[in-house]
């Protein structure tokens, strides 16, 4: 279902010392924050030409303004169509679920693609993050491509003790990790501890996750524990910063 988004009644202050570019892009985030976009609509913002009736601009303003906002993951240009608003997505950093899981409670259908499984010697990081004693420490490398509606949004790295696994490439890896292991080892993965920075991805990574060279990703490093509270995967995650909202609730 195609929408054009309402414009508002704010206008620029030409008497303020901020660029008219800057002013255009504030007043469209805010109408942006207002609206609500149903799961199956495609909405529109308003023309370039009609961006620059309404505020009495050039088109260079006017487009100056919409790359902010295309950088910023607010909206995105289809060529010949227009400038459409881009549905964002909140991650709940409070909970604890499979990213298969996540998805299909979002309405939507997962996938994945196996990039690679194999055993290596665990890094002197994932053995501390892990508790591994054995000798030497191998542990399951997975890497994976999770897809929404056949859009890549996350590159994943999972690391399971193999002594915790054994076997685990034999099994179907392209859906929940989470489930696999509780049917297959009797593992619940309860709680977890992560870190969460940013940064610019790189060339292949931009490739893989079709964003733009040096578009921003969220890093999320994660250790989860089982219902002993033991840890059994450590995962190494990139999330599409143009898709995803970090959120949290807290309380005094």
């Amino acid at each position: 279902m195609n929408e054009t988004m309402k414009v508002g009644e704010r206008r620029i202050d030409r008497a303020l010392p901020i660029p008219y570019y800057y002013q255009i892009a504030e007043i469209l985030r805010g109408m942006i924050a207002d609206s609500r976009i149903g799961p199956d609509a495609e909405v529109a913002l308003p023309s370039e030409n009609e961006l620059c009736s309404l505020y009495s601009v050039t088109r260079a303003t006017v487009r100056h303004a919409l790359d902010l906002l295309e950088r910023e993951g607010l909206v995105y240009r289809m060529k010949g169509k227009g400038t459409f608003l881009r549905r964002r997505v909140q991650l709940d950093l409070a909970r604890l679920c499979s990213t298969t899981t996540d998805m299909q409670a979002r309405g939507w259908v997962p996938g994945t693609r196996l990039l690679g499984v194999r055993l290596v010697t665990a890094t002197a990081h994932i053995q501390r993050q892990l508790k591994i004693t054995e000798n030497p420490p191998q542990v399951w490398e997975i890497h994976r491509l999770r897809l929404a509606d056949g859009e890549p949004i996350s590159l994943q790295w999972s690391c399971v003790s193999s002594q915790r696994a054994p076997g685990l490439d034999t099994h179907d890896l392209a859906g929940s990790l989470y489930d696999t292991l509780h049917a297959a080892y009797g593992i619940e993965l309860r709680t977890a501890e992560q870190v969460i920075r940013t940064r610019l991805a790189t060339d292949e990574e931009a490739l893989v996750l079709e964003i733009p060279a040096g578009a921003p990703v969220f890093v999320i490093d994660r250790t989860s524990f089982d219902q002993n509270e033991k840890p059994v995967e450590h995962l190494h995650a990139l999330w599409r910063g143009d898709r995803y909202d970090l959120q949290i609730r807290l309380s005094a």
